[in-house]
C-alpha cells in the first residue's frame, strides 16, 4: 500500500474513532441527564403527594385514593403506592406500558432511575409512606431518537470525509502525481518536456527536485548524445570529407546485396532491384600531398565533395551513397538507378573531377581514373570490388579518365543492366530516338576542315542525351551496334542535305562484321551520291588488323560512292601502321596518353616522325587529338601537323550544333 493511501487510512480511522466516541459520550451524557430527570420528578411528586395526604381534610381513604389515582392518571408514573405504618399497601396504582425501543438498546444504555418515597404524617403521628416511579417510556423514546440523530449525523460526517479523501486522493493522483510520473516517463523517452510548477506548496519541494533532477539528466544526454555523435562520426565518417568511411558503405552494399531486401522492395514496388557502383582514384594524390599543405589538400577535397553531392542533388539521383573508401579512393552507391542513368552520372561525374582538377609536380594537373560496374541481389561483394579495382588499373595504365566499364575478361552487364540497355536502345532504334552533336575540327590558324559529329541517344530515364562513347559498349554487347551505327549515317546524310562542308561520323569495328551492314551502307551511299562524297566514316586503329578484311570491304564501298574513311586512335595500335599501304584511307589520328606524353618523350617525337613519313608516302593525312598543352601543340606543328583538337589550343572554336 502506498505512503498516500497509508496516510488517508489512518486518518480516517482516527476520525472514525473519534466520531464513535462523541456518540458515545453524547448518548451516556443523554441517559445520565434523563435519569436524573427521573429521579427528581420522581422525589418531587413523592413529596407533593406526601404533603396532600398528611392534610386533615384528606385523611379519609377515599379522598386518598382520589389523590393518588389522579397522579397515577397523569401516565408520568408507572408505580405509585401508599403504605400504612406497618408497611402493609393500602392504595396502590401500577402500569407495565414499555417504550418502542430495541431491546438491545436498553441493554446497551440503561437508565439508573430508582423509585422515591416520603413518609405521610399528621403533626408527629405517622400516617404512612408513598412510594412512586417515573415512568421511563418517554425517556427511552426521547434517548433513542437522539441516538439515531447522533448516529445519522456520525455517518454522514463520515461519508462526507469518505468522498473528500477519495476526491484528494484522485486529485493527487491525476493532477499531481499523474503530471510527475508523465514527467518522469518523459526523461525516461529523452523527451525533457516544459517547466514543472508545483500546484501544492507542499510539493514544491519534490517538483523543484524533479526539475533539477531533469536540468541534470538533459545536460547529461546532450553529453552522451555528443559523445555517441562523435563515436559515429569516428566510426561511419571519413574525418576529413564527412563521407561515409569504407566500413560504412561495405555495410550499405551489403545491405543492397541481400536477396531478401530485394524481395521485400520488389513487394513494396521499390524499383527495379540491383543497381550499379562507381569508383573513382585520385591516381596524383601522394604527389599532391608532397608538394601541397596538409590544409589546403583537405580543404580541396572537401570542396570537391559538396559539388559532388550538388551534382548529385541536380541529376536527382535517388538516396545514393558516397563513401571514401581510403586516402585516395572513393565509391558511389547508386541503388536502383538504370544502366542508362549510372553512366550519365559516371560522365557527369568525371565533368567535375576534371574541372576540380589542381596542380601536382611540374605544371600538370592531376589525374582522377573511374570504373563502373552494375549489380544485382545475391551477388559477392569481394567479386565486384575486385573488377573494379581490375578496372581501375587498366584505366591508370591506359592513360585515359573515361569510365572504365569492366574488365576485359568479365561480362560487361548483368541481366538487370542488360533488360535496361536493350529496352533504352532499341526503343532509339524503333523510335529514331538519336540525334548529332557536332564539333568542329580546325587547323591551327581557326579555319575549320569539317564538322565532326558524336551518335546521342535520347532515353527517358537520363536527363541528357548519352553520346556514343557510352551506349556503344552496350550496344555491342547486345549485337545492335549495327543498328546505331545505320542511324548514324542516315543523320549525317540528312545534315549533308541541308548543310554545306563535310562531316566525319565514327563506325564501331562490330559492326564492320554484322550481317547485312555494308550492304545497307552501300544502299543508303548509292541513293545520295553527292552527300556521300561528302561524308567521312571514321573507324578504331584495332579494326585494321583484327578485321582487316570488313575494313577492305568498308573502303571498297567508299571508293564505289566517294565517302572517305579515317582512322582514329593509331597510337594504341601501331600494328595498324602495316596495312595502311593495303587501303585507301583519309586520314590518321594521333592522340591519348601518347600525345599527352610527347613533350617530356623523345621517343613520342622520334615515332610520330616515323608516322608522318608513312602517312605522306601514301598519300593519308594525319592528325592530333587530345592536346594537352601549348607546349605539346608547337611539338607537332613543328613536327608538320597542323590539324588538331583538345584542351591544348588557344583559340576559341565554333559553336557545337546539334542534328535530329
Amino acid at each position: 500500500m502506498s505512503i498516500l493511501r497509508q496516510l488517508l487510512l489512518s486518518i480516517t480511522l482516527a476520525i472514525a474513532i473519534i466520531l464513535l466516541g462523541t456518540l458515545a459520550l453524547s448518548v451516556t451524557a443523554a441517559r445520565d441527564y434523563l435519569s436524573g430527570q427521573l429521579q427528581v420528578q420522581s422525589n418531587d411528586a413523592a413529596v407533593s403527594l406526601a404533603l396532600s395526604l398528611s392534610q386533615p381534610a384528606n385523611s379519609d381513604r377515599i379522598t386518598q385514593e382520589l389523590l393518588v389515582s389522579a397522579l397515577f392518571d397523569g401516565g408520568h408514573f408507572s408505580l405509585v403506592k401508599l403504605m400504612d405504618p406497618q408497611g402493609k399497601v393500602v392504595i396502590s396504582r401500577s402500569s407495565d406500558a414499555a417504550a418502542a425501543v430495541p431491546g438491545w438498546f436498553q441493554r446497551l444504555v440503561p437508565l439508573s432511575a430508582k423509585s422515591a418515597t416520603h413518609v405521610v404524617t399528621d403533626g408527629w403521628r405517622q400516617l404512612g409512606e408513598v412510594t412512586l416511579t417515573a415512568t421511563d417510556v418517554y425517556a427511552w423514546e426521547t434517548l433513542w431518537g437522539s441516538s439515531l440523530r447522533m448516529i445519522g449525523l456520525v455517518v454522514a460526517a463520515g461519508v462526507l470525509w469518505a468522498l473528500f479523501a477519495f476526491a484528494l486522493v484522485r486529485w493527487i493522483e491525476k493532477r499531481l502525481l499523474a503530471e510527475v510520473g508523465e514527467q518522469m516517463r518523459a526523461i525516461g523517452r529523452g523527451q525533457w518536456g516544459q517547466h514543472l510548477a508545483p500546484r501544492v506548496r507542499e510539493f514544491s519541494g519534490i517538483t523543484d527536485a524533479l526539475n533539477q533532477t531533469r536540468e541534470q539528466l538533459r545536460a547529461t544526454s546532450d553529453e552522451q548524445n555528443a559523445k555517441i555523435e562523435s563515436l559515429q562520426i569516428e566510426v561511419n565518417q571519413d574525418p576529413v570529407t564527412g563521407l561515409a568511411n569504407r566500413k560504412y558503405f561495405i555495410n550499405e552494399f551489403l545491405r543492397e546485396l541481400d536477396p531478401s531486401r530485394a524481395q521485400a522492395d520488389a513487394g513494396a514496388d521499390a524499383g527495379t532491384p540491383g543497381g550499379h557502383i562507381l569508383v573513382f582514384r585520385q591516381r596524383d594524390l601522394g604527389a599532391i600531398n608532397r608538394h601541397m599543405p596538409r590544409e589546403f589538400v583537405d580543404q580541396w577535397l572537401r570542396t570537391l565533395v559538396d559539388r559532388l553531392r550538388a551534382m548529385l542533388d541536380n541529376m536527382q539521383v535517388g538516396e545514393p551513397v558516397l563513401a571514401r573508401l581510403n586516402g585516395s579512393d572513393f565509391a558511389l552507391l547508386l541503388a536502383r538507378c538504370s544502366a542508362p542513368k549510372a553512366i550519365m552520372v559516371a560522365e557527369r561525374l568525371r565533368a567535375e573531377l576534371r574541372a576540380a582538377r589542381i596542380p601536382v609536380g611540374e605544371g600538370g594537373l592531376c589525374r582522377w581514373v573511374q570504373a563502373l560496374a552494375d549489380y544485382a541481389p545475391g551477388a559477392q561483394v569481394g567479386d565486384l570490388l575486385g573488377r573494379l579495382d581490375y578496372a581501375l588499373m587498366r584505366g591508370e595504365s591506359s592513360g585515359d579518365d573515361h569510365v572504365q566499364l569492366t574488365s576485359d575478361d568479365e561480362p560487361m552487364l548483368s541481366a538487370n543492366s542488360e533488360s535496361s540497355w536493350r529496352k533504352v536502345i532499341t526503343a532509339g532504334i524503333e523510335r529514331e530516338r538519336f540525334t548529332l552533336s557536332l564539333q568542329p575540327l580546325s587547323f591551327l590558324d581557326g579555319q575549320v576542315v569539317r564538322q565532326e559529329a558524336t551518335l546521342m541517344l535520347h532515353s527517358e530515364d537520363a536527363s541528357e542525351p548519352i553520346p556514343a562513347r557510352l551506349f556503344i559498349p552496350a550496344a555491342i554487347r547486345l549485337d545492335l551496334s549495327a543498328d546505331c551505327d545505320i542511324q548514324a549515317v542516315r543523320l549525317a546524310l540528312s545534315w549533308l542535305m541541308m548543310n554545306p562542308g563535310e562531316l566525319t561520323i565514327r563506325l564501331s569495328m562490330p559492326s564492320l562484321g554484322h550481317q547485312n551492314f555494308l550492304l545497307q551502307l552501300e544502299r543508303m551511299l548509292a541513293e545520295k551520291r553527292t552527300q556521300a562524297s561528302r561524308l567521312l566514316v571514321e573507324i578504331d586503329a584495332h579494326a585494321l588488323v583484327e578485321r582487316h578484311a570488313e575494313v577492305a570491304a568498308l573502303c571498297r564501298v567508299a571508293a564505289k560512292s566517294g565517302m572517305r574513311v579515317g582512322v582514329r586512335r593509331l597510337a594504341q595500335q601501331f600494328n595498324a601502321l602495316s596495312q595502311l599501304h593495303n587501303l585507301q584511307l583519309a586520314y590518321v589520328k594521333l592522340g591519348g596518353g601518347f600525345v599527352g606524353g610527347m613533350a617530356h618523350s623523345i621517343g613520342s617525337q622520334q615515332l610520330t616522325v616515323s608516322v608522318l613519313e608513312t602517312a605522306r608516302a601514301l598519300n593519308i593525312a594525319v592528325y592530333a587529338e587530345d592536346v594537352p598543352d601549348a607546349v605539346t601543340r608547337n611539338i607537332l606543328a613543328n613536327l608538320g601537323i597542323n590539324i588538331m583538337s583538345g584542351p591544348g589550343l588557344q583559340q576559341q572554336p565554333p559553336a557545337a550544333g546539334v542534328v535530329a
